[in-house]
């Protein structure tokens, strides 16, 4: 077992995969606050529980950078994959890789796979380690969100995203985890 959870360690250590960027605006010992510019992302809307819902979305949006596009042509993975529940379910995303810009990407032959500009902000920002269980999520999300209302310089300006960033190979109490919430100055 030690033996597996080292070459996991080494292998996602050698394996440095692309993050998106953002400018730290503060940070307090609890959280940060992040403004994000704008990136390209695959999107997907999902029905279902929010346990089940990430799965889903994943084979669709890996099925497009994997190869299922107009081009057929692969495209490198990025980490986080974020979740956030909208009035009509969740919407998942992949980022696309800086390199790339709109126009530069393939067309998703899946109709239910977006890409397009997301449209970036500042957000209040919860890094933890755990597993991807929706009741350490939702104390995360609690936490943050108490943290927040105590917290006089900024207001929830939008719903909470989640944002994994290992894949499910890494034994859960490895994996990195945020919760991102849009916020603005009071």
């Amino acid at each position: 077992m030690i033996k597996i959870i080292f070459l996991l360690l080494i292998t996602s250590n050698a394996m440095a995969i692309e993050h998106p960027s953002y400018k730290l605006i503060s940070e307090n010992g609890k959280f940060e606050i992040r403004w994000y510019p704008p990136h390209v992302v695959a999107e997907t809307l999902v029905q279902g529980e929010f346990s089940d819902v990430g799965s889903s979305a994943f084979r669709r949006l890996a099925g497009y950078i994997f190869g299922s596009n107009d081009a057929d042509k692969t495209i490198s993975m990025t980490a986080p994959v974020t979740q956030q529940e909208t009035d009509d379910g969740y919407l998942v995303r992949f980022y696309m890789p800086a390199e790339h810009n709109l126009s530069d990407l393939p067309k998703p032959l899946d109709n239910t796979v977006i890409v397009r500009k997301s449209v970036g902000g500042t957000f209040a920002v919860l890094s933890y380690k755990g597993g991807w269980k929706q009741g350490p999520y939702q104390e995360k999300q609690n936490l943050l969100l108490e943290q927040l209302e105590q917290h006089t310089d900024w207001l929830v300006s939008g719903e909470p995203i989640w944002a994994r960033y290992n894949s499910p190979l890494m034994p859960s109490f490895l994996r990195s985890n945020e919760i991102l919430i849009p916020v603005v100055p009071r």
